[in-house]
């Protein structure tokens, strides 16, 4: 538990507006219908919007997740490779048991059978059923919760954050998800960083306190 605290207190710029996310989240749920939420988000578009958002939404691609594994094992962090490993295979469990059990209808679906007409991307590709929760973005929050938590450079967990919520978004604007879906997946996402890490990080403090005094990886 006080090594939890402490990797928390270490990256306060993403932990903290991370806390707000999660307390504003909440309220908008309780406050809003799950219909409005999504209406809201996903009719606030432009052209340009349509290419940018697009591209924004593979920052929660396993692909993107793979390209940091392999940049991991070319400076040959093997045990935060593992750990990242880890990450991955633990958030993908829980997300597939979540979205085959739950199989709840996408955006597309679920207002085809109300006549809604919803913003659609026309070289976007959207799904139909397993919504909840949403695939991307707790790879995204579980991307950089971990940058968060390995980069040396602390003032970079606000910039991450922003990303994971950028992706989060991206997923209601191509239609793809509802509010709940990201919500939900952000939580995932960042819980079973941190809590890996930590597992990883209080195993490694026993062995040898010096090995992870510091974060492994430095941004400037």
């Amino acid at each position: 538990m006080k090594t939890l605290l402490t990797l928390l207190g270490k990256n306060a710029p993403f932990f903290l507006p991370f806390l707000l996310w999660v307390v504003a989240g909440a309220l908008l749920q309780a406050y809003f219908t799950h219909d409005d939420l999504f209406l809201a988000i996903n009719r606030a578009h432009t052209p340009w919007a349509d290419v940018a958002v697009s591209g924004i939404t593979y920052i929660g691609d396993g692909i993107t997740f793979a390209v940091m594994l392999v940049f991991i094992l070319v400076f040959r962090k093997y045990k935060l490779f593992f750990t990242a490993v880890s990450v991955l295979l633990l958030t993908t469990i829980i997300v597939q048991i979540a979205k085959h059990y739950y199989n709840e209808p996408r955006p597309a679906t679920y207002f085809a059978d109300a006549g809604t007409l919803i913003h659609t991307v026309k070289w976007v590709t959207v799904h139909g059923s397993c919504s909840f929760p949403s695939g991307h973005t707790t790879t995204a929050f579980a991307l950089f919760t971990f940058l968060t938590l390995i980069c040396r450079n602390k003032l970079a967990g606000f910039a991450f954050l922003t990303l994971a919520l950028l992706a989060a978004h991206s997923r209601i604007y191509l239609a793809q998800h509802f509010f709940v879906d990201v919500y939900t997946g952000s939580i995932i996402g960042t819980t079973s960083s941190l809590i890996v890490y930590t597992l990883f990080h209080q195993s490694g403090k026993k062995a040898s306190p010096e090995a992870i005094s510091e974060p492994a990886i430095s941004l400037t």
